[in-house]
């Protein structure tokens, strides 16, 4: 053991009649022998008598790491608790010494003794869950007062499940934005990376996302991971205010945590979905941000001597972050038969897109969708670049007419940019390109969407089905911004177009089209009024 200023023997147990030391290469310590209880995930065993408690003396001390002798049958991922009640998690093992980290602000000093805490970190029931913020302890951070004694443990050492608990994503997750639910949809048990640079929207874009949730059975799980603490506290009372809270449960570890604390969170995010699927509940879970979750696992990998990677990650970053991406999904009978939609977000900029931590998330989820802080400048929102975005399983999960006037919006934009860039050179455009170049100016308008307003999926399909109807032949783009809400209150509340909506799942694109038409005149009155 190197001798230093922090480094000290551990003060030995006095030997007792009946008691043996046993030894497992790191010291031995004397107690009274039994093997240790078996544990459940759902239920902590019960502790065993305190006369056959293990202990742990701490014989090195860094900051918030720990390393201990003793402690004979602890195990990677156990938690152990000090004697003032400071719980820390076990990291490594050796022949030698205990590596663990402290989850709490408490920091030991070399001598103080642990011992092995069989009833974990628990989590408070589903039912309590719901409209509470809790940090990765379980313990409330929204000053609502405490949680009755519960018996559900989280178990950090989950492994994903299998091929055979899973099933083929077929039902839309609808987000009540155009520009997602039209071209880039999200399928319930997708993982779905939300990227892009600072002051880009990504925040409000999340908070629209779930509070577009209520009213559909799904249980909302916003995790914090490193964020700032008044950032956290803005994004609980924006959805408090739009009543948001009471399907959604919100797990925080800000910035002025501890980083192992940090660390946990997603695990204990993971841990809170599974408890909700397990009960049949679809889950949407959002990580805000991997990015931060990453830098904090280099804190902790740089400072317990580990092997540096590629821009000094950890070499296991990639495990680390696949083996909490891969929990999410969509599960049959045998796992629940429900879903964890995941939403991981990393707010990077424009020259790091192609770093480790994005690059590695892209590799692992279904998709990605890019936001633009140049967009958000311009006053778009949700400032999405639908050409950089990509989903890869989401098609499958839209209705046939949604996806069909899908690929002719896409089609219709691309278009759009294309005689865009042309038309710069100054060339003459005939009335066919220029119609062409109105059209598409109109869908990336109606794409644009203002936050907090929710368009409804049926809606959203007869809005995009006007590009293709005579309505515009004698509009210019300017109609269109003056008359947009008119457009879509009308289509909402019209006898005559609730009827339509009514039909959209039986009939094609071209008959819907064609009872559109038949309907114009009455929309025209509409937008004349004032």
């Amino acid at each position: 053991m190197p001798n230093n200023n922090s480094d000290i023997n551990p003060p030995q147990a006095p030997k007792t009649t009946g008691q043996s030391f046993v030894s497992v290469g790191r010291a031995s310590i004397s107690h009274a022998f039994k093997p240790p209880v078996p544990q459940t995930d759902k239920t902590a065993a019960p502790a065993p008598p305190k006369s056959s408690l293990e202990v742990g003396f701490v014989v090195k001390a860094q900051d918030y790491l720990l390393y201990l002798e003793g402690l004979p049958s602890v195990k990677i991922e156990d938690i152990i608790k000090s004697e003032n009640g400071g719980r820390a998690l076990v990291t490594a093992l050796d022949h030698e010494k205990i590596e663990a980290l402290m989850l709490d602000r408490q920091r030991p000093a070399p001598g103080e003794s642990f011992t092995i805490d069989f009833s974990g970190i628990k989590i408070p029931p589903e039912v309590r869950l719901l409209g509470r913020a809790i940090n990765p302890l379980g313990k409330a951070i929204d000053g609502k007062g405490g949680f009755p004694q519960s018996a559900e443990k989280i178990n950090f050492g989950v492994v994903a499940p299998g091929v055979d608990s899973r099933k083929i994503i077929s039902e839309q997750l609808y987000t009540g934005i155009s520009v997602i639910d039209t071209l880039l949809p999200i399928g319930k048990g997708q993982r779905e990376l939300i990227f892009g640079e600072p002051r880009s929207g990504k925040s409000a874009f999340l908070l629209d996302v779930i509070l577009n949730q209520k009213g559909k059975s799904i249980i909302c799980i916003y995790v914090a991971i490193g964020k700032a603490e008044i950032d956290v506290k803005k994004f609980i009372n924006d959805l408090a205010d739009e009543g948001g809270l009471s399907y959604s449960v919100i797990i925080a570890a800000t910035s002025s945590e501890s980083a192992p604390l940090i660390s946990i969170a997603p695990a204990v995010g993971c841990s809170v979905a599974e408890f909700f699927v397990n009960s049949g509940r679809s889950v949407l879970m959002i990580f805000d941000d991997l990015g931060l979750h990453a830098k904090y696992l280099r804190e902790i990998g740089l400072l317990s001597g580990r092997v540096p990677g590629r821009e000094s990650y950890p070499a296991d970053i990639f495990f680390a972050h696949s083996h909490l991406i891969e929990r999410a999904g969509n599960f049959n009978q045998k796992a629940g038969n429900s879903s964890i939609t995941l939403l991981p977000v990393i707010e990077t900029d424009i020259e790091n897109f192609t770093a480790l931590i994005p690059t590695n998330i892209m590799s692992q989820t279904d998709g990605h969708i890019l936001f633009s802080s140049s967009l958000r400048a311009q006053g778009q929102y949700p400032a999405i670049d639908p050409e950089k975005s990509v989903t890869r399983v989401g098609h499958q999960t839209q209705r046939p007419i949604h996806k069909i006037l899908a690929d002719k919006i896409r089609s219709l934009i691309a278009e759009y940019h294309e005689l865009e860039r042309y038309g710069r050179f100054g060339s003459e455009l005939t009335p066919e390109t220029q119609k062409l170049l109105k059209l598409g100016s109109i869908a990336m308008e109606f794409l644009k969407q203002e936050h907090l307003i929710r368009i409804d999926p049926t809606i959203q399909i007869l809005l995009l089905s006007l590009l293709f109807t005579p309505f515009f032949d004698n509009k210019d783009l300017e109609f269109v911004r003056n008359n947009k809400t008119k457009i879509l209150s009308f289509l909402r509340e019209s006898p005559e177009f609730k009827i339509i909506g009514n039909k959209i799942l039986t009939i094609s694109l071209d008959n819907l089209i064609e009872n559109m038409n038949q309907n114009i005149s009455a929309l025209e009155k509409a937008c004349q009024t004032k």
